[in-house]
């Protein structure tokens, strides 16, 4: 009989029968086998398994905010920076289509606990900020129009990013990579530098 040695073991466990199985097919006693010890050994570290489905899908968003992170803070162009983010986003999305959207849609779950919530909400705030800091050095370098707002913008993004998950999969030749590639397309078209002029102003009110 196999010992857990950490939370992390048993976290690695569920996140690939859940991956296999799906979280409602699921058993604690599947992820047990896969750990090699009894049931009762689990409840040690995670209260249930749906505890066990917040701590995988924590982690696996937390691997996103750090890699865009890690991204934000190298040397490429806006544009590339701003197109490798989306294809992370929609590759994220799509290996992780049950959960992915809770980071977005979820902050008032009332299954958080005060400080479980604090913690989402910074690791979100974290997040938002990396897509931020993309625009804002478009701006800066003068290939994004200053004309936008940069919170509202990320928010839109987002937005644009993480609705295939709520949609049947693409199918044959829309791959993750396809998809964030037409959506760069759309996006920077309104993003780009002297966009904004080619579309007349409209009337305010009178």
């Amino acid at each position: 009989m196999t010992k857990i040695r950490s939370r992390q073991q048993v976290v690695d466990a569920a996140a690939k029968v859940f991956a296999e199985k799906g979280y409602d097919s699921a058993r604690i006693e599947d992820i047990a086998k896969e750990l090699g010890v009894l049931q009762g050994s689990l409840y040690y570290h995670v209260s249930s398994k749906a505890a066990l489905l917040r701590l995988v899908t924590r982690q696996q968003f937390t691997e996103v905010v750090v890699k865009l992170e890690k991204l934000v803070a190298g040397r490429e162009a806006p544009r590339e920076k701003l197109k490798k983010a989306v294809r992370a986003q929609q590759r994220y999305v799509d290996q992780h289509r049950t959960s992915s959207p809770r980071w977005f849609t979820e902050a008032d779950d009332p299954r958080r606990t005060e400080i479980e919530a604090e913690e989402d909400a910074r690791l979100l705030a974290r997040y938002r900020e990396a897509w931020k800091s993309i625009l804002e050095d478009g701006i800066a370098a003068g290939d994004i129009s200053s004309s936008i707002d940069p919170t509202v913008t990320v928010l839109t993004l987002l937005g644009m990013c993480i609705s295939p998950a709520a949609w049947p999969p693409p199918g044959p030749g829309r791959s993750p990579g396809t998809m964030a590639a037409i959506q760069l397309d759309i996006v920077w078209s309104g993003l780009a530098n002297g966009a904004a002029a080619a579309v007349p102003e409209q009337p305010g009110p009178t």
